[in-house]
């Protein structure tokens, strides 16, 4: 019988500085959210699945994001960012 390998679990951050706890801090989901865009990470992952995934690359996704530091965000405007470049990559083929 072949072994599983359990996913990574990722401990939540606390962030203790004053300029974190306000709600316009760079710890936000929105200011995560735009980072994220502005990295290559989504369209790479879009490019890389040839604009089609199941649910398993969108779950390994998530976890890449999470072990990047992108947390706190929102995972549905994730899903719509990705959404967003598969339509753009799609359009291109």
């Amino acid at each position: 019988m072949k072994k599983v390998k359990s996913p990574k679990i990722v401990q939540k951050k606390t962030c203790s500085t004053t300029e974190c706890k306000k709600a316009s801090s760079a710890c936000g989901k929105e200011e995560n959210l735009r980072k994220l865009e502005k990295s290559s990470k989504i369209k790479g992952f879009v490019k890389k699945n040839k604009g089609s995934w199941d649910h398993k690359a969108w779950v390994m996704l998530c976890a890449e994001i999470v072990e990047e530091g992108y947390e706190p965000i929102d995972f549905d405007q994730v899903g719509l960012i990705a959404e967003k470049h598969k339509a753009d990559f799609l359009s291109q083929v």
